[in-house]
């Protein structure tokens, strides 16, 4: 691999994304929100290899792969309207076949071995589990953005910034009501099924399971270092099971953050 070639990518990224620009306000807005989305998974990714002391090689690989993670988003919005891969289509695959379309990793002077590595994460990121036979080469960068771009979709569902705030979505209900099942799933301790969603709170709780779903005890400490779980919770009905959800997850967080020294 080149020394140049994370720079060389990250180049060649920003000129893929102006291609999606548009005088359109809703398109123009949905792709700004991934470019940015994508340039904080890819700080989110590097502190993440950096407390997991990396090598060099294997941060500027997890940088590509964060870099990547979301290519095929900007092509999906333009297309379908929505992020919604279950109505329009999956963009982690999606967003492999561009890059093998363009060759563009191999034309950075990344070998085979590197070019799989970053496709494999690309594909991985936002499946619901990792393949249980996949070797640690794969699976440790695929971890690290799956990770990565969960910290950022938290902080983007809490912040006050209406540039960079996840849209309402509009699939769902909005109701003051969630599914007894999707409460019943977090107090198992289990990632809640994508097909039981059926109102926003549904969906925002869905995004709480997936706590149970993060890998390194550094983002379970960014987790309560920014105070996520406290700020979605209190997006929800003020109730004794919504109460029960939080104390849960709350155990679960401090437990998988123990013997983590983080520093700020």
């Amino acid at each position: 691999m080149k020394e140049c070639a994370f720079v060389f990518l990250k180049d060649w990224f920003h000129q893929y994304v102006q291609g999606f620009y548009s005088a359109d306000e809703q398109l123009q807005f949905h792709v700004r929100l991934k470019e940015e989305h994508t340039l904080r998974v890819l700080e989110n990714a590097a502190r993440i290899g950096e407390w997991l002391e990396c090598t060099p090689e294997q941060l500027d690989l997890i940088k590509i792969a964060a870099l990547f993670h979301d290519l095929g988003r900007f092509k999906q919005y333009q297309t379908y309207r929505t992020f919604n891969d279950a109505l329009s289509i999956n963009h982690a695959q999606l967003g492999v076949e561009i890059i093998q379309q363009s060759n563009i990793l191999k034309s950075s002077g990344l070998s085979g071995t590197q070019q799989e590595i970053v496709e494999r994460a690309v594909l991985y990121h936002n499946r619901r589990n990792l393949p249980s036979e996949e070797i640690e080469k794969y699976s440790m960068p695929a971890k690290i953005i799956r990770d990565a771009d969960k910290l950022d979709i938290f902080a983007m569902l809490v912040t006050k910034d209406d540039k960079n705030k996840i849209p309402q979505a509009t699939e769902f209900e909005n109701v003051l009501l969630y599914s007894e099942k999707v409460i019943e799933d977090i107090l198992q301790g289990r990632l809640v099924e994508y097909p039981d969603i059926k109102t926003e709170n549904d969906l925002l709780l869905f995004r709480l399971s997936w706590l149970y779903d993060l890998y390194f005890p550094y983002s379970f400490s960014v987790v309560l270092k920014q105070g996520y779980l406290e700020k979605l919770i209190a997006m929800l009905p003020d109730t004794q099971e919504v109460y029960s959800v939080y104390q849960c997850l709350r155990e679960y967080t401090n437990l998988n953050v123990m013997g983590n020294n983080m520093n700020d």
